[in-house]
Parts: structure tokens; C-alpha cells; sequence
């Protein structure tokens, strides 16, 4: 009988020990640090130092011993015969997962800083659209990492001989089509011209919280600051210091951007081989995930004029998942260029035909007018706490310019957006396009809808307008307030997805 690669109980890396014992070590030490702390400030004898580190000592040994049991006892292999990647864990109680080849979802790799420090890989089954959760291999060597990795992907749709596997391993790594590595430069730009107004409203909020929890406690002084600030009451100060203040705010934000930028994307990294395409990145927990085109659900490319101007563009990848988990397999890609994402279109819509047909439809002015009226809700807040409260002292005149800018805006916004939204349909694709500042295309191949729901509220049927959803398994797109002469188009979807043999996920 032929031997087949991990057909026998498998451990994990020795560095493993290594990993689980520093690893139980934080957790005693989070649980524990008030205590520790509480114990130094109160000024202990010397007595009662020795015992604190004897007792020290004797809580490490205990998970030392811990850390080894609990590597031996962690053992996984995969069984041919019925089809499945079974795991065993476990010390005083042993748990058993047993996960059949086509419930395997994806299989990625992750690493901590920890990790990298020791050389090992976190391999992470993920069985999403089961009951079973997903299922992680804490230390593992590079090398197992990627044969394991290859196998279960492999095995899931294919039944093969391992020595086939090894030839096909061997050959996709010799095919690689090309890289793309994203540097330090590219991040700089991605950090300055992204997601300003999420970094500006955590700045906001952090000067808020901290201001009140001065106040609290320095009330006095507090009050002597503002009496200082009062004597500068003029309206050019009051500009000049509101000024200062947004200069100042905002490059707080694009700091703490830039910071995040780096942590979640350093070192990203994309290689297409013959079958794949591999995605790694990351500072702090390091993730390399294979992207398969037939995993593919959603795709979103979006970008904004600054960003367009330096050839930026961001990839949202939607995979087949389980309704609970459509947030985790949504993997984002930033700082790429417009000949990158051409090169991963093609590559993960490969089998798909040239278009012979484009047709685009828009949404009702009807929508239209109900988001100028939404926009139109806080400048109505604002009037009725001027004229019914003492809340906002202002002037008429000052009143009225602020209402008159902020209404203008508005309109002006909502009346771009709306020209901005567009639902394409072709051969074998849907299209959506949307977005003033950040422009956004969401495309889907049409054999990947799962179902289509249509709704009509009582204020469309006079103009004979329906509401779209487009569902998948990785997620809805969404469309408001089209024609229903859409319907015929729909009927197409619904029949592409029939006749198609293609596997969707």
C-alpha cells in the first residue's frame, strides 16, 4: 500500500513548545498584572518577595510541563479513506475535528511577530458555509505549511495521487507569471491619501475625552485658560485659532493613518502562479492567503482623485463564505496600479468570453430627491435649535450663511453622486459604479448569483421603479429605484446562471 503525504499523526513544529509556552505565559500575566502591580506599590517585605518569585518559578516550570503535553497531545493528519483533515487537541479533555474535504472553504497562513522570531507559520483552515469553525495549526514549518496547504486545496475538488500532487505542486512553482511588491514609498502615498475623515473623527475623539477628563480634575485651571482665551474674542483670532486647530487635527489623522496603513499592509506582497494567486502582508500579524478564481464572489476596485493621480488603486476581493463570516473573507488590496489590477482581472476572470453587448441603466431622479431631502434633515436641526433654544448664539445674518453653504454643498453632492451610479450589464458580467470622491466598481460574474430579490414600495408603482439585490456567496450589490425594464435583463441573469456548468465556489 502507497504511503500518502500526512496520512499519519502529525506534530507540530518543536518550536512549537516554545510558542505555546510564551503564549500561556502572557495570558497568566494579563490576568494576573493588577495583582503584580498591587503587590510591588504596596512596599512588600523581603520575606514575602522571596516567596512571590518561588512561587514565580513553580508557575513557570508547571507551564513549561504544560506547554510539552499539550504539544505532544496536539496531533492532525489527513484521512484519505473518508475524505477528511482530522485534529487533536487537547489535555484534561480532548477535542476531535473531523472536516471533510468539501467543506474545506480556503487555507491560509498567518504570523505574529512571535512568530517570524521562531520561524514558524499559522496555517488556518477556514470551513465557513458548516457548523464547524475554522480549524489553526499554531507552529508549523514553511515547507508543511505550503505541501499541506496544496493538498487540502487540491483534494478538495481533485482525488489524486500524491506523487501527482508533488508534480503539479512542483510545476505551478515553476510557473510563476509575475510579482508585484508594494514599498515603503507606495504606503506613504496610500496613508496620505486615504481615509481622512475616519482618522479625523479618532483625533476628535480622543482630544474630547481627554479634554473632559481634565476638566475634571483641573476645573480651576481649565476655567483660568478660557477666561485667557475669552480677551481675544475677535472674528479674525477666532478663524486664525479654529484654522490652527484643523491644521492641526489633520495631521494628527494622516499620521495615525500612515501608522495603520503600515501595521495592516507592510510587506504586501502579490505573486500569480499557474493556479493562484498569493497574497501576503502585514506588520504585526503577517497573512498570506491563495486566492483562487473560482472562489471569487465580488470584486471591487475603488480609488479617489488624489489616488488616481499617483496610479493608486484598491482591490476588495469578496470569497464564498457563510453569511457570518462575508467580513473576514473580504480581503483589500491597496497601492495598486492600473496594470496590476488589469493583470488580476484577468487572471481570476480568465474563462470568462469577450462582451458582445453593454447595457447601462441608471436610477430615478425619484431617488434623487429623497437624498437631497435626507441631506436636507440636519440643516433643519440646526434652524430649530437656533430659533426654539439658546443652544447656538448666533446672529441672523451668520445663521443664514451657514444654512445657505451647507444646503448649496449638499445639493451640489447628492446631485453628483446620483450621476455617478450606474448598473451595467454584459455578457458575463454585472457592473456597478458609484461614488462622488472615492469612485467605486463592483463587478460579478453573472453564473455566481445565487438568487435575486426584487422589491417595490408603494411610492414606486406609479413610476413603475424596483429595487435590486444581487445575492452571492460573498456577498449582496445592491441597486435602488431602476426601471422596470430591467426585468427583462434580470431574466437573462437568472438563465446565465442556469445553463452554466461552471463551479461558482
Amino acid at each position: 500500500m502507497n504511503s500518502k503525504a500526512y496520512d499519519t499523526a502529525q506534530r507540530q513544529s518543536i518550536a512549537g513548545i516554545l510558542l505555546i509556552f510564551i503564549s500561556s505565559l502572557y495570558k497568566l500575566v494579563k490576568i494576573f498584572w493588577a495583582m503584580g502591580a498591587y503587590l510591588l506599590l504596596s512596599g512588600p517585605s523581603k520575606t514575602t518577595l522571596i516567596y512571590t518569585a518561588l512561587g514565580l518559578m513553580v508557575v513557570t516550570g508547571l507551564t513549561l510541563i504544560y506547554s510539552y503535553v499539550y504539544y505532544l497531545k496536539f496531533i492532525f493528519y489527513i484521512d484519505y479513506e473518508r475524505e477528511e483533515f482530522v485534529l487533536e487537541k487537547g489535555i484534561f479533555s480532548t477535542e476531535n475535528s473531523a472536516i471533510p474535504f468539501d467543506k474545506i472553504q480556503q487555507v491560509y497562513f498567518k504570523r505574529s511577530i512571535l512568530q517570524r522570531v521562531i520561524n514558524v507559520y499559522s496555517l488556518v483552515i477556514d470551513t465557513a458555509g458548516s457548523n464547524q469553525k475554522e480549524v489553526e495549526i499554531k507552529a508549523i514549518s514553511e515547507n508543511d505549511a505550503n505541501r499541506l496547504s496544496e493538498i487540502l486545496l487540491k483534494v478538495k475538488s481533485e482525488k489524486v495521487e500524491e506523487n501527482q500532487l508533488e508534480e503539479e505542486r512542483v510545476e505551478a512553482e515553476d510557473h510563476e507569471v509575475w510579482t508585484h511588491q508594494v514599498d515603503f514609498l507606495t504606503l506613504l502615498k496610500i496613508g496620505i491619501s486615504t481615509n481622512y475623515l475616519r482618522g479625523l473623527s479618532l483625533v476628535f475623539a480622543f482630544v474630547v475625552s481627554i479634554y473632559n477628563r481634565i476638566n475634571t480634575y483641573f476645573k480651576d485651571r481649565i476655567e483660568d485658560v478660557e477666561i485667557y482665551f475669552s480677551q481675544f474674542s475677535g472674528v479674525l483670532q477666532s478663524i486664525g485659532y479654529l484654522a490652527l486647530l484643523f491644521v492641526v487635527l489633520l495631521l494628527l489623522s494622516i499620521s495615525i493613518t500612515i501608522i495603520e496603513v503600515f501595521i495592516k499592509y507592510y510587506g504586501l506582497k502579490i505573486q500569480q502562479t499557474k493556479d493562484k494567486l498569493e497574497v501576503e502582508m502585514g506588520l504585526k500579524t503577517n497573512t498570506k492567503v491563495s486566492l483562487q478564481p473560482r472562489r471569487l464572489q465580488l470584486m471591487r476596485i475603488s480609488t479617489n482623485p488624489v489616488q488616481k493621480r499617483f496610479n493608486l488603486y484598491e482591490a476588495q476581493i469578496s470569497l464564498s463564505s457563510s453569511e457570518n463570516e462575508l467580513q473576514k473573507n473580504k480581503i483589500k488590496i491597496p497601492g495598486l496600479g492600473k496594470e496590476i489590477v488589469k493583470k488580476i482581472k484577468s487572471f481570476l476572470y480568465s474563462e470568462s468570453s469577450e462582451t458582445q453587448f453593454r447595457t447601462t441603466f441608471r436610477p430615478d431622479k425619484l431617488l434623487l430627491f429623497r437624498k437631497i431631502s435626507l441631506a436636507m434633515v440636519p440643516a433643519l436641526i440646526f434652524l430649530i435649535l437656533w430659533y426654539f433654544t439658546a443652544l447656538i448664539s448666533l446672529q441672523l445674518w451668520a445663521v443664514l450663511v451657514f444654512a445657505g453653504l451647507y444646503v448649496f454643498a449638499a445639493i451640489a453632492v447628492q446631485i453628483f453622486s446620483f450621476k455617478a451610479r450606474k448598473l451595467i450589464f454584459t455578457e458575463d458580467f454585472l457592473q456597478k459604479k458609484r461614488g462622488l470622491w472615492n469612485k467605486t466598481e463592483e463587478t460579478l460574474e453573472l453564473y455566481k448569483i445565487q438568487s435575486i430579490s426584487l422589491k417595490q414600495p408603494i411610492w414606486y408603482r406609479r413610476r413603475n421603479l424596483v429595487n435590486i439585490v444581487f445575492h452571492t456567496a460573498g456577498g449582496d450589490l445592491k441597486f435602488y429605484a431602476v426601471s422596470n425594464d430591467v426585468l427583462r435583463y434580470i431574466n437573462y441573469v437568472l438563465y446565465k446562471a442556469e445553463v452554466s456548468k461552471r463551479n461558482w465556489m
